[in-house]
């Protein structure tokens, strides 16, 4: 299903050619115009994709977020089980570990390791990659602080003389 757009564009011009007296209709010979709609909302068209897309981007993100942090007490629980496993096998001699691992092994068995740490730690590592993945993205495009992006309506005619007066809420181009 396809939703339907209409696009209404207000022309004021003293040369435009209109047909007769009336204001309502526009002449014939207006390729001119019609061209310059076209690129406008071809424009418009092309800016609305990229913030689409990056709002997507942006959706899925929070998505991987939210399943990644949704899983991580069953992972930490089961990450802590493997290790309360081979801690008792290595108690009992049954394996033995060394170096890193035997001293790892003995912080679960005596209980400086526990399951709560490492959902804690996981949850930390989650929160951490998020905000490293969130800031190269911000910063591939070139955002530094909150992504906002001008949306101007170019003329045909490059020879666009303005003055620009912006903010962090507005941006108005007077034409002169």
């Amino acid at each position: 299903m396809q939703d339907k757009i209409g696009v209404f564009v207000s022309i004021v011009s003293t040369k435009i050619p209109f047909k007769g007296t009336g204001k309502e209709y526009i002449g014939d010979d207006i390729t001119e115009i019609a061209t310059a709609v076209k690129y406008a909302i071809q424009q418009c068209c092309i800016q609305l994709k990229s913030k689409i897309v990056k709002k997507m981007q942006a959706r899925e993100q929070q998505e991987r977020k939210r399943n990644l942090s949704k899983y991580v007490p069953n992972a930490a629980g089961a990450v802590y089980d493997v290790l309360k496993e081979m801690a008792q096998s290595h108690a009992l001699k049954k394996k033995r570990y060394e170096d890193e691992d035997a001293d790892l092994l003995d912080k679960v068995s005596a209980r400086l390791i526990t399951k709560d740490m490492l959902t804690e730690k996981l949850s930390q590592h989650v929160e951490k990659v998020d905000y490293e993945m969130a800031l190269e993205f911000a910063t591939q495009r070139g955002v530094s602080e909150e992504p906002r992006e001008a949306i101007y309506i170019q003329s045909l005619d490059a020879k666009s003389d303005f003055i620009e007066f912006s903010n962090s809420i507005f941006c108005f181009r007077l034409i002169r």
